[in-house]
């Protein structure tokens, strides 16, 4: 499948995704605070609700223009996220199904472009 970049600042909610990507068969690389120069990756699976996520995510792409992002997050979609080019967004909660989808569609999206 793919490997994903994963930045998500509740660890718990964190846990929850690496689990449910890796039973989608996915890689998944986790992002800590401040990484100037991720490992390479398919696509970004991104909760941008803090601006230390918002500020990694605007790095990341700066670096990687092409690279798909996938935003999750309990707030509804805004301009801020939306500045990210994100190829989807997932309002919290969201099923498994869901969160496949999205990231099959960002994918190839990003193939065709």
């Amino acid at each position: 499948m793919a490997s994903i970049l994963l930045s998500e600042t509740d660890p718990d909610v964190r846990r929850l995704l690496v689990a449910l990507l890796e039973r989608l068969g996915h890689d998944v690389i986790v992002l800590e605070g401040g990484v100037e120069t991720p490992p390479p990756a398919d696509l970004m699976l991104l909760e941008p609700a803090s601006a230390l996520r918002l500020e990694q995510a605007r790095r990341i792409r700066a670096r990687r223009p092409s690279l798909p992002v996938v935003c999750v997050s309990v707030l509804p979609v805004e301009a801020r996220f939306l500045a990210l080019g994100p190829l989807a967004y997932l309002t919290k909660p969201f099923t498994s199904a869901e969160l496949d989808t999205a990231i099959e569609a960002a994918l190839a999206s990003a193939c065709a472009a």
